[in-house]
């Protein structure tokens, strides 16, 4: 569901999903449950989905499983696999030195580093790419993760 609603709301649509009870007038529990964690997922990262736009590019075609959206100055990056090595390359965001980059649901002061893909050598990825950015991730366990099935990078300042 996660997965598709990430494509969904970068492409500037909108998600219905319908659940209908069974002939008992009862909803079945994996549909319970799947709409219980889609509830949960909204709570900590609703910030990017409600009242968010499409940025400029909908996906990062470099990187699969990585969508964008936006509000305002912010660009909000969907990650729904977590990075090997922890370091994700996203070739279609370009930062300056005043942005900064941190996670929705973890504290806000916990910045996560960022470099040029070009000044980090773009060791995320074995194409020598000279724009992007490559951000590192902390190592966490699943139990500090703010949720465990897909994440969003928030993105603020000059880009």
């Amino acid at each position: 569901l996660l997965d598709i609603l990430a494509s969904t709301v970068s492409c500037n649509g909108n998600l219905l999903i319908n659940v209908g009870p069974t002939k008992d007038g009862i909803i079945a529990t994996i549909f319970e449950e799947r709409l219980t964690q889609l509830g949960q997922w909204l709570s900590v990262n609703g910030e990017a989905v409600y009242g968010s736009k499409p940025w400029k590019y909908q996906n990062d075609t470099a990187t699969p499983n990585v969508w964008y959206t936006a509000k305002g100055d912010v660009v909000y990056v969907y990650v729904m696999r977590w990075p090997k090595n922890e370091r994700l390359y996203l070739e279609s965001l370009e930062l300056s030195p005043q942005s900064r980059v941190t996670m929705l649901g973890l504290p806000t002061e916990q910045e996560f580093p960022w470099a040029s893909a070009h000044s980090a050598g773009n060791a995320a990825n074995s194409r020598a790419a000279q724009r992007g950015t490559v951000v590192s991730f902390p190592k966490l366990t699943p139990d500090q993760l703010p949720t465990p099935w897909a994440w969003v990078l928030k993105v603020e300042g000059p880009m």
